[in-house]
């Protein structure tokens, strides 16, 4: 992989290596684990057709201002759809999971934050207004998801998803015992613990079929979760 870049001529040289590591990615995944790519590509997807659905809906330039959903849609599940797509390509699992974990707690927050602090006319403040109720009512991320579940009929689908993510792949101990288990159980380290991008290889497969699932998921509860939001507020994200 990269040393250090001593010209310009080396940077171009890696950047080439970077373009062929990510085209044989594609290639295991479409012929190796195909469902998990057409997960990630369904998610991108689904980002768009929330999208269309915004920029569509009438009184779209209040409601981008007004609405904490307006804001996760755009800058928060649009682009974080396709950076998934980019880190799966590139093998750098680690962060798709820790991309969908920001999404699915930004999900959480946008929709507790219009469903609490509806009178507020600007998405900000109504995001800090719901920070501030947490603090005070000492409501924990793990409760809120538990609540937002509770408000949409889902149980604890939102909190157990957000712990496996959690415990899994954020806290230290979750990724220490990962990569433990794998070189355990493969006889080989993870190529995404060792530098970005590297080559999928049959030993990831497992892997990328827990990122398959938890990417699904994330995508059954969003459609709960938006389905839910437009019979409050209509059409669209509000």
């Amino acid at each position: 992989m990269m040393q250090k870049a001593k010209n310009n001529s080396y940077a171009s040289e890696y950047l080439a290596q970077i373009v062929k590591i990510i085209q044989e990615n594609e290639e295991f995944l479409r012929h190796n684990a195909n469902e998990v790519y057409d997960e990630v590509v369904e998610l991108i997807n689904d980002a768009i057709d929330e999208v269309m659905l915004v920029t569509e809906k009438p009184g779209r330039e209040k409601e981008y201002i007004e609405r904490s959903m307006s804001f996760f849609i755009y800058h928060v599940f649009m682009p974080f759809s396709y950076a998934i797509y980019f880190d799966l390509l590139a093998g750098n699992v680690p962060a798709c999971f820790m991309e969908l974990r920001f999404m699915l707690e930004s999900l959480m927050k946008c929709y507790l934050a219009d469903l609490k602090h509806p009178e507020e006319a600007f998405f900000q403040t109504r995001l800090e207004l719901l920070e501030q109720d947490m603090k005070q009512m000492k409501l924990s991320i793990s409760r809120a998801m538990e609540e937002l579940g509770e408000e949409l009929g889902v149980a604890n689908s939102f909190v157990a998803l957000w712990g496996k993510l959690s415990q899994d792949w954020i806290h230290m101990k979750g990724f220490t015992d990962k990569l433990v288990s794998y070189v355990t159980e493969k006889s080989d380290m993870p190529p995404w613990a060792l530098a970005i991008p590297m080559n999928y290889t049959e030993k990831d497969l497992g892997i990328l079929e827990e990122l398959r699932d938890r990417i699904s998921q994330f995508r059954s509860l969003l459609k709960t979760t938006m389905e839910k939001y437009r019979q409050e507020y209509g059409p669209g994200t509000g």
